[in-house]
């Protein structure tokens, strides 16, 4: 299989949108087309996808607070695992926040798909002992 990975386009949050849902890694709050569209504008560098043959496969989005590096949604369409290209996604944005300075990544993913515990187990990521604390805002401001 032949794909290519590159920057997500704004034009692209609804087929995003759908691919999380189909990978089972959406919606959540933040799931919304206008959300999607001005996280490929602030960080287009941070967000990519994966495509083939002019469909979209895989995601992955980066996220760097000038101290540390984060990854949110890896996603790869069911019918394309096992190829390889969850680690490419991730070796390309791992590629991008080391070279804005990360020198510790935090991969933020769930631990209720079976498939994504064993993919970051077989990585070099460890499971943090800490337990991270969120709050949600319904509305945004």
């Amino acid at each position: 299989m032949q794909f290519q990975i590159r920057e997500a386009r704004a034009d692209e949050a609804e087929a995003l949108l759908e691919l999380w849902k189909l990978t089972g890694s959406g919606p959540s709050i933040t799931d919304t087309p206008e959300h999607l569209r001005m996280l490929t504008e602030q960080a287009p560098d941070l967000f990519l996808v994966a495509e083939s043959e002019g469909r979209l496969i895989g995601s992955i989005l980066g996220g760097w607070d000038n101290w540390r590096g984060h990854i949110y949604r890896l996603a790869v369409h069911p019918d394309f695992r096992r190829r390889g290209l969850a680690r490419a996604l991730t070796d390309e944005i791992e590629k991008r926040l080391r070279a804005r300075g990360a020198r510790r990544i935090y991969a933020l993913a769930s631990t209720k798909q079976e498939m994504g515990v064993r993919f970051w187990e077989a990585l070099p990521y460890e499971k943090s002992k800490d337990v991270p604390y969120v709050r949600t805002f319904a509305d945004p401001l």
